[in-house]
């Protein structure tokens, strides 16, 4: 719920205007020199409260965005990029983004809520930060992510045939993967990290296996109810099954409770099935299949088809189911909640779509990203006049010709874990960062995360149940660095926390004792808003004006409570007061002698008419003014050597209408002082 409040009119204030008609100050009405109802726009004091989306908004604001690729260019704040990203998830500011350097660009967006008050309005605005983060927070919380790919685990074997997409007891990850990043970060900066995510496997692989003879089944002319005896590799894996390869072609073994991972690339099966099929794709329903594996193998692709958009719209033109088809698009990627597509430059009748990729390809994926995707076109359908062409996807490259990125695409199975690690770049040299405990894959699957992330405020809810079962003997105090995968806004980005033990439950600690609930004014000038500690307050005078009236009532109110004889100076409506002359009901304050006489004559006897008005003012400029100022902006505090005014523009009556500027000036937290005002020129 949005917590937003605009200053109201006390109930009291609004039940003397119902009086007006009959009020004491009755007789102030037309008399020579008073204007009511001045001519001014009225200005807005709002009050806000930063929700979740806020801080998702802060995080992805293009205009934040560019100033946080600036300020790391020109070495303001080098942390800056990372930091901006973490901010959703974390939901706390630090200075790193600075809310006085990057709010405004927030306030300024069309998507505020209050954006387009007019100038001169203001927000007090709350919000989250931290004064300072760990050193294991900076490195991880926004850190670019990396997958090893293909050409990777190739480099690492050293062949482009024999080699398996795992690292292994023989090449293993730690030896391996500051190698790897090197070759790929070589223009990265010291102190950079990097999330990587890597398969790892507990045997090697066997090069040189045994032969396996596969069968000549997969070729044209198939159909639906068909019986088949297919001996061949699996050649591409999805959620939901997997590319089944023999001499003659490929197809698609589907079903919609298959496990992912039960069947690696390269493993060598023998399956038997009768022939099913789904709009135009020739499928073997998994469920009913018999399936004997035997071992595993290198395979290499063929050289892929260009499935063009012509290609493909013709596809979705074929009524007969067919097999897969070996080949490659090129396009943009566009993710759409849980789906995933890529357009083609040009053409809006047709697209590829992403077939219920599984997470190590999915993060390469990224939303606008310009990619070629290499796997087997399986079917198309419809969604209104756009033609969906589905692909099970086995490499991701990027669009442009990239440096390390070849044709290399044989492959030896193994079983592996995929795992991830944060890496950074210290002397020279990538190292691992062994405070980081990341959230591995296999843990968000036991959480039931498909998606392999957190979303929302599930970081919360899952991560002290995970700890507790991973350090089941945890001592009071122990603390954990917990890196882990944040999904909003159609990007994944990295995120760190530090978790630690009270003795009973774990809990995060830099949201427990390190953020601090801050208050700050931003002021609407020329259109854009800008944090400005120091505030000017306009009251216009006239009846009818709620803002002002609730600043005057106020006035009257701290006179009728603080004062010895307050009531006396109080007028019987309650809603103006002659110790200063504040008026909740004309809006200004009266400084004619004989008012303030006819209200409390003993007050007064003693004085001459300039007396009682300096005794007005100066109460007013000493007493009154600073204490109702303070009661309005209790949190407004010095910033280091610089301390905040509060400049107010009111009307005065003394026989007309005037108008004056009083300032005052912030000594402490809470606490003013007056500084000067226009009616002693």
């Amino acid at each position: 719920m949005m917590k937003t409040k605009i200053k109201q009119l006390a109930p009291a204030v609004l039940a003397a205007m119902a009086l007006a008609s009959c009020s004491e100050d009755s007789w102030n009405n037309g008399l020579d020199g008073f204007e009511g109802n001045q001519d001014f726009s009225q200005k807005e004091s709002v009050e806000y409260t930063l929700t979740a989306a806020d801080y998702k908004e802060f995080s992805v604001n293009r205009f934040n965005k560019a100033l946080a690729r600036q300020d790391s260019i020109d070495g303001i704040s080098p942390d800056a990029i990372k930091a901006l990203k973490a901010v959703e998830a974390n939901k706390y500011i630090t200075p790193a983004t600075p809310a006085a350097r990057y709010m405004p660009n927030l306030l300024n967006d069309s998507i505020f809520p209050y954006f387009a008050l007019t100038d001169g309005s203001a927000i007090n605005l709350t919000y989250n930060e931290v004064s300072d983060l760990p050193e294991v927070m900076k490195l991880v919380n926004g850190a670019e992510s990396y997958t090893v790919s293909e050409t990777d685990y190739q480099d690492v074997y050293g062949s482009d045939e024999d080699y398996a997409t795992a690292f292994s007891p023989s090449h293993p990850a730690t030896a391996a993967l500051p190698r790897v990043l090197a070759n790929y970060f070589d223009d990265a900066s010291e102190g950079d990290c990097v999330v990587v995510q890597y398969n790892q496997s507990n045997v090697d692989p066997e090069f040189g296996a045994a032969p396996f003879e596969m069968s000549d089944v997969l070729k044209p002319g198939l159909s639906d109810g068909m019986e088949v005896d297919v001996k061949g590799v699996v050649t591409a894996t999805c959620k939901v099954g997997f590319i089944l390869t023999d001499k003659a072609g490929s197809i698609l073994v589907y079903s919609s409770g298959y496990t992912a991972g039960t069947y690696a690339v390269g493993t060598q099966l023998e399956v038997k099935a009768t022939l099913g099929s789904y709009k135009n794709c020739l499928q073997i329903p998994y469920d009913n299949a018999v399936i004997v594996p035997a071992s595993s193998q290198a395979y290499t692709y063929p050289s892929p088809v260009t499935l063009t958009p012509d290609y493909l719209v013709q596809a979705g033109a074929n009524e007969s189911p067919v097999l897969a088809v070996y080949g490659e698009m090129t396009g943009t990627i566009n993710v759409s909640g849980n789906y995933i597509n890529l357009a083609f430059d040009g053409r809006s009748d047709v697209r590829g779509s992403i077939y219920n990729v599984e997470d190590a390809l999915k993060a390469e994926l990224a939303d606008g990203k310009k990619v070629k995707v290499y796997g087997y076109f399986t079917q198309t359908s419809k969604s209104g006049e756009i033609v969906n062409a589905n692909m099970v996807v086995t490499r991701v490259e990027s669009a442009a010709a990239g440096k390390r990125h070849g044709k290399r695409n044989r492959v030896v199975a193994v079983p592996f874990k995929t795992l991830y690690a944060a890496y950074k770049l210290e002397g020279g040299a990538w190292k691992a960062v062994p405070e980081a405990m990341c959230v591995q894959p296999s843990d968000y699957a036991e959480m039931g995360l498909t998606y392999g992330n957190f979303q929302g405020t599930q970081a919360e809810e899952y991560l002290p149940i995970m700890l507790a079962r991973q350090y089941p003997f945890a001592q009071k105090d122990q603390e954990v660095y917990v890196a882990y995968r944040y999904y909003s806004n159609k990007q994944t980005v990295n995120a760190c926390a530090l978790w630690a033990y009270d003795g009973t439950k774990w809990y995060d600690k830099i949201k427990s004792n390190g953020v601090t609930e801050v208050t700050n004014q931003f002021v609407k000038r020329d259109g854009k808003w800008q944090l400005d500690p120091s505030i000017t307050l306009t009251l216009p005078a006239g009846k009818g004006i709620p803002f002002s009236a609730e600043f005057y009532q106020a006035c009257v109110d701290w006179v009728l409570n603080n004062v010895p004889d307050g009531a006396k100076y109080v007028t019987s409506y309650g809603n103006n007061d002659y110790y200063t002359g504040a008026s909740a009901y004309q809006n200004n304050i009266d400084l004619r002698p004989g008012a303030a006489r006819t209200q409390y004559a003993e007050a007064y006897k003693d004085m001459t008419d300039e007396e009682v008005v300096a005794v007005m003012k100066k109460r007013f400029e000493e007493e009154v003014g600073p204490a109702v100022v303070a009661a309005r902006y209790p949190d407004l505090a010095p910033i280091g050597d610089f301390h905040p005014t509060v400049t107010i523009d009111f009307y005065i009556y003394d026989g007309a209408t005037k108008p004056q500027t009083i300032v005052f000036e912030v000594e402490e937290k809470g606490k003013f002082k007056f500084v000067s005002c226009t009616w002693n020129e």
